[in-house]
């Protein structure tokens, strides 16, 4: 979108609008006439001490991407392809596009290190609007429905412990628990942004352990013989592509996190180096845990259980344990929902405070109504950006089911994450002279961008009412944009009302 898509030139008006977006030091610029001409706000730490390493990078990489996605994921990419084989290769090939993507996410994020990810690479290669129109979409709605997605899955797994789903009421108590779990964590993350990261950090190693009992129940079963999956392999698989692309979201939700570690670019030491040695270490890692996991599923699981049970981890406890008595059946059921439900709950806590922050920054840069970017004064929390997501996000639950749910976080996300991707030679032609940390190969960025061409068209031979449905609301934030965004990139004067009464009510302030 915008006015033109692929500017030769850029005149004095985007020249300012550049300089807070690139970081960059004054004197460099003078050495290097030939770029862009930008200054460094004095106001503005231009570096942040280095003191990641490279193991603790991809240590943060992987413990910040395994979440809901492989104990809900699997059974819904079985499903879709409808071979266990085929769903294998969904997951390696899922690991790759989101290797490609982090790697393209790795430049752009060591050449404009400002907080706020897409927007900002976004606004540098395409624009005010093009940048305003993903704050519409994913500041107001994607970001919701991620939410209510791990909320489900966490409600889901904490239900079956007590409900079977055969229940009648398993559905409502499902939603019901969701809804709850999203008040409370914005209730805690308002009182204290500290308290959200301490509840986000912690029994992170449960997740890890039910992934490593899974895998070795799985071990065990195969060497039990239980290799029926294994035996079909690919045969009935689903020759329709189209219907792929609902597994490749499904799958890559899972791998969902894997721009993280371009958010920390300046934090890490010998970034040109640790940064893509990172990617590919945690990516790689993440595919052979996801790999073991799904075979162990696989292995323990028949086809139909594969795509019909909900819980399946809870589901694999239980009949691997259950063989035993009744008692280990239950302790199996009960650990494996524990430790998804702690895991999930950690993850939903992380998910609403990040998303919380994209409405408060798009305020901040005069994208959003002032009054979003309050900040609590005894807490110093962004309590209306936190209130904003949470109630987006407890409405989403209601609605929807999770495979609905992200299917349309994938395809929005990668609509994006395209734009993003295709950002990289963009700038690299626009801004030749700026400084990177390090460079990738154009042919990655190129993968990435025909990968995602594949996600966002493949649905609309599948599923078209609902694309177009997005694609209409995506729009919507074009007038938007001319009616309330005005040339000094300030929200319209009729907020300010509002943003006094907020402040007033809330106890807060700008």
């Amino acid at each position: 979108m915008g006015k033109q898509l692929f500017p030769r030139e850029m005149d004095e008006t985007e020249r300012t609008e550049l300089i807070p977006i690139l970081d960059r030091d004054s004197e460099l610029c003078e050495r290097r006439e030939s770029c862009i001409e930008m200054e460094v706000d004095k106001d503005m730490p231009t570096e942040l001490e280095p003191h990641f390493t490279l193991l603790s990078t991809v240590l943060f990489a992987v413990g910040q991407t395994i979440g809901s996605g492989i104990f809900v994921s699997p059974n819904e990419v079985v499903k879709q392809v409808g071979s266990p084989g085929m769903a294998l290769v969904i997951w390696v090939l899922s690991g790759f596009i989101s290797l490609t993507g982090a790697l393209s996410f790795a430049e752009l994020g060591t050449m404009i290190k400002r907080s706020g990810g897409e927007f900002q690479y976004l606004k540098a290669a395409y624009g005010k609007l093009t940048s305003f129109v993903y704050l519409w979409m994913c500041g107001v709605i994607r970001n919701s429905m991620g939410c209510a997605v791990i909320a489900l899955t966490f409600s889901s797994y904490l239900i079956s412990i007590f409900l079977s789903h055969e229940h009648p009421h398993f559905l409502l108590a499902k939603k019901s628990g969701a809804a709850a779990a999203i008040v409370i964590i914005i209730a805690i993350n308002s009182y204290s942004t500290k308290c959200g990261v301490r509840m986000a950090n912690t029994f992170c190693v449960l997740k890890l352990l039910a992934l490593f009992v899974l895998v070795v129940l799985g071990a065990w079963k195969l060497g039990e013989g239980g290799n029926e999956n294994i035996k079909v392999g690919f045969k009935g698989t689903d020759m329709n592509p189209g219907t792929w692309t609902t597994a490749f979201f499904a799958a890559l939700w899972s791998y969902s996190g894997w721009n993280c570690i371009n958010m920390m670019a300046g934090e890490i030491k010998n970034p040109s180096k640790n940064v893509p040695r990172a990617l590919v270490i945690s990516q790689i890692t993440l595919i052979s845990v996801y790999l073991f996991a799904n075979i162990a599923y696989c292995s323990i699981l028949t086809l139909k259980e594969l795509c019909e049970v909900d819980a399946i981890a809870l589901f694999v406890g239980r009949k691997m344990l259950g063989r035993y008595g009744e008692f280990w059946g239950r302790f199996g059921e009960v650990f494996f929902g524990v430790s998804v439900v702690v895991s999930t709950y950690g993850s939903l806590s992380s998910s609403l405070m990040g998303s919380s922050r994209l409405p408060f920054i798009a305020a901040q840069e005069g994208m959003f109504p002032k009054c979003v970017g309050l900040i609590q004064t005894r807490t110093g929390t962004p309590i209306v950006g936190l209130l904003y997501i949470g109630c987006t996000a407890f409405l989403c639950v209601w609605p929807s089911n999770i495979t609905n749910l992200i299917a349309y976080v994938g395809f929005l996300s990668w609509f994006w994450w395209g734009l993003c991707f295709l950002a990289v030679p963009i700038l690299r032609w626009r801004m030749p002279c700026c400084p990177r940390q390090f460079k990738i190969c154009l042919l990655i960025p190129t993968i990435a961008v025909l990968s995602t061409v594949y996600l966002v068209v493949g649905p609309f031979f599948v599923n078209p009412v609902p694309c177009l449905m997005w694609i209409g609301v995506t729009l919507l934030g074009v007038p938007i944009y001319y009616g309330f965004v005005d040339e000094d990139n300030t929200c319209s004067r009729w907020m300010d009302k509002l943003n006094e009464v907020l402040a007033k009510v809330l106890r807060a302030e700008l």
